[in-house]
């Protein structure tokens, strides 16, 4: 079987990293598989995928959403049996490009929400686009139910298929803890709520310190609501990082404090490693973490402070919190996802 992923790009965030993760295992489960994006970067999950033998193919596109991009497309999407799309705008040019192609086509939905679902045009080219794929795959049922109400539309076509997570990876690496630590991994996106997380920590003692990893265009805001709210010399900014296991590890606490979420791979990255994660109550997040890690109310900074405190302050039960997250990272495990996933690929392919 031929398998192709396309993706607009590696830059760092959730799909990105999952993908890392997922192409090595299909190689090793041996599919024959390829990844198309518009421009080529290097970086850490590039140098991931390439140390696989698997061919990183690009339409040499600057312009991510240049109809253009369609023609390029279709050149190379014939050639395969089934073609893996992840993240709009591939959504929408990989659905036109297979038109009149026997390719079976899958899309992953990663999120419960977008911008494009605030605007009611939307939904009538979206139905159209999303007729174009064989099998769409969400990664929580809450993503599921908000494509779903979105498009006005339920078959057998839709499928949950959870995310995973290289437990092992994760669960493996012992550094030593820095006292009093949180650590945020996330892009600095419309998606994620860092400014919560910045105001919680006027209300924790002077010695609690946050790291936040990742990039984005609301970096600089909220380097500026650090310094508005005077705890600038207690959050670090670290950027895109590649040592991300190794900064959980080190870690006391993880936080994911988000605006929305299609399901919450970062917090299962925190919860494999051993540490208790406190995340907001947004569908697709709560889910993976309810029973095990500690919620709080999105945009609350002040009850945000009240639960990283209780950790911080409450040893037994941390220790307490801290077991139960390791134990729910366990039921996703990057291999079950991988798993499944397969068993679509060959339920098409045999018609």
């Amino acid at each position: 079987m031929k398998l192709l992923h396309i993706i607009s790009s590696l830059e760092i965030g959730g799909a990105q990293r999952l993908l890392a993760d997922l192409l090595p295992i299909q190689i090793q489960h041996g599919l024959e598989v390829d990844l198309l994006v518009n421009v080529q970067i290097e970086n850490d999950f590039t140098e991931k995928i390439k140390e696989f033998g698997i061919n990183i193919m690009s339409l040499d596109s600057n312009d991510i959403y240049s109809v253009s991009n369609i023609i390029k497309l279709r050149r190379i999407i014939r050639s395969y049996d089934v073609v893996h799309v992840h993240l709009f705008p591939s959504l929408y040019w990989a659905a036109i490009a297979s038109v009149g192609l026997k390719v079976k086509m899958i899309y992953t939905e990663h999120s419960t929400s977008n911008r494009r679902r605030e605007k009611s045009y939307f939904r009538l080219i979206e139905k159209y686009i999303y007729k174009r794929y064989d099998r769409i795959i969400s990664i929580s049922r809450q993503t599921e139910n908000a494509l779903q109400q979105w498009l006005q539309s339920s078959d057998k076509r839709f499928v949950v298929i959870e995310n995973g997570v290289d437990t092992r990876r994760f669960s493996a690496i012992c550094r030593p803890v820095v006292p009093k630590s949180l650590i945020m991994v996330s892009r600095f996106a419309a998606s994620k709520d860092q400014e919560t997380l910045i105001r919680s920590m006027k209300y924790l003692d002077k010695d609690v310190v946050l790291h936040l990893v990742g990039d984005g265009d609301n970096l600089e805001y909220c380097r500026s609501i650090a310094k508005n709210e005077g705890v600038s010399d207690r959050v670090m900014f670290l950027g895109a990082r590649s040592d991300i296991a190794e900064l959980i590890s080190e870690a006391y606490i993880g936080i994911q404090s988000s605006n929305w979420e299609g399901f919450g791979l970062t917090a299962v990255e925190i919860m494999a490693a051993g540490k208790p994660v406190i995340v907001s109550d947004v569908d697709g997040l709560k889910q993976v973490v309810e029973g095990a890690g500690e919620i709080f109310h999105k945009g609350n900074a002040r009850e945000l402070a009240l639960k990283i405190s209780h950790l911080l302050e409450d040893k037994s039960y941390y220790e307490a919190i801290a077991a139960n997250c390791k134990c729910r990272a366990a039921c996703y495990d990057i291999e079950l996802m991988a798993g499944k996933y397969e068993n679509i690929y060959y339920e098409l392919m045999k018609g």
